[in-house]
This record gives structure tokens, C-alpha cells and sequence, in this order.
């Protein structure tokens, strides 16, 4: 007998305008089918090749026991066998300015093909989401990041806040190009008095070097007021950037979703 009888259904997707091809996991919950027409929360998860499987195990945890809801889980990975070219394509995708990244990135592609972040959304919110709405039962939906996909949440809460209803940025790379981020994020202010999304921020207690300024970017944001924004914070006690990642999806999700 198998002890874990739920495998992801993989989904192949491609994109027109950069020769990239990606996996699309996407993780039911146990009672979907028995659900009738009942719709579900989607969590989708970029960088899905570090955060797709901490999301369903927090789901298959907290759930049933009414902490969150049941959700469909969706991960986005990059279809890249040879890990240093995951990093190079990930880094493409989810940084949000086309400079040259620091050498402690392990990001080795010119600045040049860089900066790909509103073209990565534009394709998420035109083909992946109106696809998964089409073929699954959907109500709300959260977005879920970490670092450079973090980094990506923060260009879309700004540029397009209305495509999620719930925001999961773990330690977003808000350092990226100057702290380009807090820039654009005052340009929004200077043009919106309302933000609406429920956003989740956090960071570990290690990120303590020049490429950790969360909670001066979640200042930065909390300080305006801003009409229809729920604001979270947490800093997580004895966890690195890599190490917070776990931490934050499993804090992070009953910040956002929990009715206790």
C-alpha cells in the first residue's frame, strides 16, 4: 500500500516571448472531487522547486485541522535540469531591472537578460492563471515567494495588486538594484491612495548584511496607510535566508488565512 497516495498532476507550459519552458505542479486537496462545486483557495508557488512542497505539507497539515483552508497548491518550476542554469533562468525571470547582479547571487548572465519580472507576470496572469481558473474550482487567490520570486511578488502587488488576494514575501530581494523597489513603491504612493491586498512580509533574524532592508521596506509601506491594505510582519529568531523559507510558508499562511 502506498503511503502517499497524492502525486502532483504536472502540466508542461512554454512562453512565446523568451525561449523558456516551465512544470506547472499543481497538488489537490484529498476531498476536491468529493467537493461537488464548491470553489477552493489557490496558492501559487514561484520558485516551486523550493517552496511547492512546503506549501502542501503545511496545507495537508493545517487544513484539516481548520487552520487554513483547503487550498489547491500550484508550483511554477523552471523545466532546467542542470541546477546552475535554474538559478541563471529564475534570476531572468524574477528580478525586476536589468543590472548586473552581484557575484554572491550566483547569478552569472549579463544585467542585459535581466529584469524580466513584468513580462514573467504579464505571462502568469494572461496564460497560467486563466488556465488553472478554467480547469479548477478557484475563489481566492495567494501568491507565495521567496527572495528573487519574492522580489517578483513586490513588482506585482505594485504594478498589478488586484491578480492575487493574498501576498507570501519571504525575505523579497527588495536590495536589487539600489533598493529600485522602495523607488517604485513611492511612485505608486504618489499616484494611489489604496492598496488592496492582504500582504504577508518577513525575513529570518540572520539576514543581517546589506541584502536584508525587509523591514525597512515593510516600514516604508506600512507608513503610507494605504485604503484596503492588511499588513503582516515577522521576523523569524535563528534563521537565515535559506533556512527561513519553511518558517515563513507554514507562519505566513495562518497570518494570511487563518480565522483563530
Amino acid at each position: 500500500m502506498n503511503p502517499f497516495p497524492w502525486q502532483p498532476h504536472i502540466q508542461q507550459f512554454s512562453r512565446h516571448d523568451v525561449e523558456r519552458h516551465y512544470q506547472v505542479l499543481v497538488d489537490l486537496p484529498p476531498r476536491y472531487e468529493q467537493a461537488g462545486d464548491r470553489d477552493h483557495h489557490l496558492f501559487l508557488c514561484l520558485d516551486g522547486q523550493w517552496t511547492f512542497g512546503s506549501t502542501v505539507d503545511t496545507v495537508r497539515l493545517l487544513a484539516p485541522a481548520r487552520e487554513i483552508p483547503e487550498a489547491i497548491v500550484v508550483g511554477i518550476v523552471h523545466d532546467e535540469p542542470v541546477y546552475r542554469e535554474l538559478v541563471q533562468q529564475r534570476a531572468m525571470d524574477y528580478t525586476t531591472t536589468q543590472v548586473d547582479a552581484p557575484l554572491m547571487t550566483g547569478v552569472r548572465v549579463p544585467g542585459s537578460e535581466l529584469g524580466g519580472a513584468s513580462r514573467f507576470a504579464d505571462w502568469i496572469q494572461s496564460v497560467v492563471l486563466p488556465t488553472l481558473t478554467s480547469q479548477y474550482r478557484v475563489s481566492e487567490l495567494t501568491l507565495i515567494g521567496h527572495s528573487f520570486s519574492a522580489l517578483c511578488g513586490v513588482q506585482i502587488l505594485l504594478n498589478a495588486p488586484k491578480m492575487f488576494d493574498h501576498y507570501l514575501l519571504a525575505s523579497p530581494s527588495v536590495w536589487w538594484d539600489d533598493q529600485v523597489m522602495f523607488r517604485k513603491e513611492e511612485e505608486y504612493f504618489e499616484n494611489n491612495s489604496a492598496l488592496d491586498a492582504q500582504v504577508f512580509m518577513s525575513k529570518g533574524s540572520l539576514e543581517t548584511d546589506e541584502y536584508s532592508p525587509h523591514r525597512e521596506f515593510y516600514d516604508q509601506v506600512k507608513s503610507r496607510n494605504y485604503e484596503d491594505l492588511i499588513l503582516h510582519w515577522k521576523e523569524f529568531p535563528g534563521e537565515s535566508h535559506l533556512s527561513v523559507v519553511q518558517t515563513a510558508i507554514n507562519y505566513g499562511l495562518r497570518a494570511l488565512h487563518s480565522k483563530k
